[in-house]
C-alpha cells in the first residue's frame, strides 16, 4: 500500500471524529441542547384579563388574575429567583398585565432597572403581536460560576394596560427552546372588546380548553371551573357562568353494571321532569331529562354510561335567554372526547 494513503487514511478518521466532536460539544467542551420540537400545547385563559396564550403540554403552571408562569420542570422556578442556587436548568414563560396611564414611560423603567441589576440589554425591536404593535428587548444576565441567563421581554400597551411576555431559559435553553417561544407567542391573543348591548353573563363566543382524568372538552371562556367537594361521588366538576344561576356540572360515579336504560329508569323518581329525550355525547348514547330548578331557571340532567362509570350532566339556564345558553351548552356536550 502506498505509504501516503497509511499516513492519510487514519488522519482522515481523527479529523472526522473531532468535527463531529465540535458539532456535539462547540467550542466549549460542552454538549449543546438541540433544537426543542414544539409538540402538543396547552391554552391558558385568564379569568381577569381575558387575554390566552398556549404552552408545552406537560409543563407546570403557576396562575393568578394577570400573572402567569410556565416552567419546564420542577424547581425551575426557583432557579430563576436563585440563578446560583442548586436548582436544575430550565426555560419559563411569563405573562403579567399591570393597569397604567403611562405605558410607555414604565417600559422605560423597567428595562432602567434591569440595566441596574446588571442585565446586559440588547437592541429593541419593533415587532407585531396579536395583531398590535409590540417592542421586543432581548437580555442576558452572567451570574457567576457558569451560569447564565438569556432571554426576552416583549411589551404590548393598550390604553390603560401593559402586557410583559417574557420568554427565557439557562445555559443554551434559550436557543435551543426558540421554535417553542414562537409558537407560544404566536397563540398570544388579547380579550375581544365586549359587543355594546350584549348581556355580558351570557356564555362567551370564545371556547377554552378542560380537562379531567376522564375526559377533555372545550367550554365558554367567561365560565369559571371549580371540583367542589365530591361527596359520595367519585368525581365532580363544575363550571360556573357569570349568572351565578346558569352552569354545567359533572357528576361521576359507579354504574354498578347498569345499563344506561336501567340508570335513565332508577333516576324517575328523583327529578320531576317536563320533558325527556336521547342525545350523543362523544358517540355514545345519553338520555336526558328536564325540569324546573326554580321559576326562572330551568334544568336538564344528561345520563350515560361510560366504560363502568355513569356520567351525569346537568346545565342549568336562564329560562329567558333558553336558546344562547342551550347553543353553547350543545357546544360543550358535543367537545366531550373520552380518554
Amino acid at each position: 500500500m502506498n505509504a501516503s494513503v497509511k499516513i492519510y487514511a487514519p488522519l482522515g478518521r481523527m479529523l472526522g471524529i473531532l468535527f463531529l466532536g465540535f458539532l456535539l460539544f462547540g467550542c466549549g467542551g460542552q454538549k449543546q441542547t438541540p433544537p426543542v420540537p414544539v409538540g402538543q400545547m396547552e391554552e391558558y385563559r385568564d379569568p381577569g384579563y381575558g387575554f390566552h396564550i398556549s404552552y408545552p403540554q406537560g409543563w407546570l403552571s403557576s396562575a393568578e388574575v394577570g400573572h402567569a408562569q410556565f416552567f419546564s420542570q420542577p424547581d425551575v422556578e426557583k432557579k430563576f429567583l436563585d440563578p446560583t442556587g442548586a436548582y436544575p436548568n430550565g426555560v419559563m414563560i411569563e405573562v403579567s398585565v399591570a393597569k397604567t396611564q403611562t405605558a410607555a414611560q414604565d417600559r422605560k423603567q423597567r428595562i432602567d432597572e434591569m440595566v441596574k441589576n446588571n442585565f446586559v440589554m440588547g437592541k429593541e425591536e419593533g415587532i407585531n403581536v396579536a395583531g398590535m404593535q409590540a417592542y421586543r428587548n432581548p437580555y442576558s444576565a452572567n451570574w457567576g460560576s457558569g451560569t447564565k441567563e438569556t432571554g426576552e421581554h416583549i411589551y404590548l400597551q393598550t390604553d390603560t394596560l401593559l402586557y410583559d411576555i417574557r420568554m427565557a431559559g439557562f445555559g443554551d435553553l434559550y436557543d435551543a427552546y426558540r421554535d417553542v417561544f414562537t409558537a407560544s407567542l404566536n397563540s398570544f391573543q388579547l380579550p375581544k372588546p365586549a359587543v355594546k348591548g350584549r348581556d355580558e353573563t351570557l356564555p362567551s363566543d370564545e371556547f377554552t380548553s378542560g380537562e379531567n382524568n376522564y375526559f377533555r372538552y372545550q367550554y365558554p371562556g367567561n365560565f369559571n371551573v371549580s371540583r367542589p367537594a365530591k361527596g359520595s361521588y367519585e368525581f365532580v366538576e363544575v363550571l360556573q357562568g357569570a349568572n351565578r344561576s346558569t352552569s354545567v356540572r359533572f357528576d361521576v360515579f359507579d354504574a354498578k353494571n347498569l345499563t344506561l336504560e336501567k340508570v335513565f329508569d332508577q333516576n324517575k323518581g328523583k327529578y320531576r321532569a317536563t320533558s325527556t329525550g336521547k342525545a350523543t355525547v362523544s358517540g355514545e348514547p345519553a338520555m336526558w331529562r328536564q325540569s324546573s330548578a326554580t321559576k326562572d331557571v330551568d334544568r336538564r340532567f344528561y345520563f350515560m354510561v361510560y366504560k363502568g362509570k355513569v356520567l351525569r350532566i346537568t346545565v342549568d339556564w336562564v329560562k329567558a335567554q333558553r336558546d344562547d345558553y342551550l347553543a353553547a351548552y350543545e357546544q360543550v356536550l358535543s367537545s366531550i372526547k373520552f380518554k
